[in-house]
């Protein structure tokens, strides 16, 4: 999870994938769908850098257009679920559960600059989740 002490301006990768769950959080969404989870991130990391609304530092960011994943990603979730963020609590790991507390998550946003606007983009993210895959 994030520092006690106040983000800088620029985000890092994992900061940001961080301020999407804690969105999530806050928003009281403790199950999402994995199944599009690659393609949700991809979006909305695209979307931001489109739109410079966040100064984030994606280049650790690889994805595989002929597979659709994020080896990142993965590693992502991995250090997530081993520091108790998500679980995934199925055989099948279809689904993902939030274990950041809507408090938590407001704590955690609470440190980022513009933390305000992982609300609005937690929102798109869950969108896309729940998307129909293409």
């Amino acid at each position: 999870m994030a520092s006690t002490s106040q983000l800088s301006d620029t985000l890092s990768a994992r900061q940001f994938a961080e301020g999407l769950l804690a969105g999530l959080a806050v928003a009281k969404r403790s199950k999402i769908s994995a199944s599009q989870i690659h393609k949700a991130f991809l979006q909305i990391r695209t979307e931001v850098e489109t739109s410079k609304v966040l100064d984030v530092d994606f280049s650790d960011v690889d994805y595989d257009p002929l597979y659709g994943q994020s080896g990142w990603l993965d590693q992502f979730l991995a250090r997530a679920q081993r520091d108790l963020m998500i679980s995934y609590p199925n055989p099948s790991y279809g689904r993902i559960e939030i274990k950041v507390t809507p408090s938590e998550g407001k704590e955690m946003l609470d440190e980022y600059p513009n933390g305000a606007i992982f609300k609005e983009l937690s929102q798109r993210f869950f969108e896309e989740l729940s998307a129909r895959p293409s």
